[in-house]
């Protein structure tokens, strides 16, 4: 080759690829909008639950069944930090971060929720959001089962002036099989007027909190018998207290002929912390087969009482406005 063809051959430009429009850029990922979906849905996640909800869509490569490491969870959050699509901050010592969506991560997801700052929520609240995540994730099948959330329900609802609201229960399940589900997370108890109220709202429906608001809750009681909302099983999750009081609450009612036992089986208890072991599972099938403990049984008309003062004075009141 002469001098003049190498010369001619150097000085021809070298052809340059095209460069990617995409280089840069995180991909949103199929994992990513179920995942941020999940976690908007419920307002957040804590590293430990995302451990297995991304554990869920882990693939046939995965190092484990049903769950990721910490580790791995850590760099799918440092991921979505990048991309500016959550935060995640460690709010009590010595626990792990808990993570949730900006709001161009709930655009991103396709969610119509404001931004929540998670960081700014109460430790009582967060125990009960972590309880909620929890029995999501151990109790609901997402294949099979639509999950409504709090804040699905909340979405766009609408508060008269003046007008009581019907009980909202913490999620909805939608079972594959037809039943409609109505989770209840309590971890501490509640006055008990207000459980037999959210009971009876809760079985009976819009109907009786019309005749409630209109003729006082005892004669709303005796109205409201056959009505029925739109719950096929209420499912009560919380420590022993909190179930005795429910289980409680479920027998008073059919004593005083305002649930039928049909009904009143219905409602069930579920321990939380959620069942480990078939023991465990064996003894909570028991308590809602009615074995109450005697002391229950002992004060159980003082309690009929006590509650029928309480009903009556509320009527007077009531009457009086």
């Amino acid at each position: 080759m002469s001098d003049t063809e190498k010369t001619t051959d150097e000085a021809k430009p070298q052809r340059k690829r095209g460069l990617r429009s995409d280089i840069g850029r995180i991909k949103f990922l199929e994992r990513d909008e179920f995942a941020l979906t999940w976690i908007g849905q419920q307002y957040a996640i804590r590293l430990d639950q995302l451990q297995w909800l991304l554990g869920t869509m882990a693939g046939s490569t995965a190092e484990h069944d049903g769950w990721i490491t910490e580790t791995a969870a850590r760099n799918v959050v440092a991921r979505w930090r990048s991309a500016g699509w959550v935060e995640a901050e460690q709010i009590r010592a010595r626990e792990p971060l808990w993570i949730w969506p900006t709001r161009k991560g709930l655009r991103k997801a396709g969610l119509p929720y404001n931004y929540r700052d998670i960081e700014q929520t109460g430790l009582d609240d967060l125990k009960h959001l972590y309880a909620i995540n929890e029995i999501r994730l151990c109790e609901c099948d997402e294949k099979e089962t639509r999950w409504v959330s709090e804040r699905q329900l909340l979405y766009g609802l609408q508060h008269p002036r003046g007008k009581d609201l019907l009980h909202r229960p913490d999620a909805i399940a939608y079972w594959g099989d037809g039943r409609v589900i109505a989770i209840e997370a309590e971890l501490s108890t509640k006055i008990t007027r207000d459980l037999l109220e959210n009971l009876m709202e809760l079985v009976r429906g819009e109907e009786y909190l019309r005749l409630k608001n209109e003729y006082g809750p005892r004669r709303a009681r005796e109205m409201a018998m056959g009505e029925r909302g739109e719950f096929s099983e209420i499912w009560y999750f919380g420590p022993p207290k909190v179930r005795r009081q429910v289980r409680t609450a479920r027998k008073r009612l059919v004593d005083q002929g305002h649930l039928t036992e049909d009904e009143a089986g219905n409602i069930y208890t579920c321990w939380y912390p959620l069942t480990q072991t078939d023991e465990e599972e064996a003894l909570e099938e028991r308590e809602n087969e009615g074995e109450f403990d005697r002391s229950v049984r002992a004060t159980h008309a003082e309690e009929d009482e006590d509650e029928e003062i309480r009903l009556s004075s509320s009527e007077d009141r009531e009457r009086e406005v």
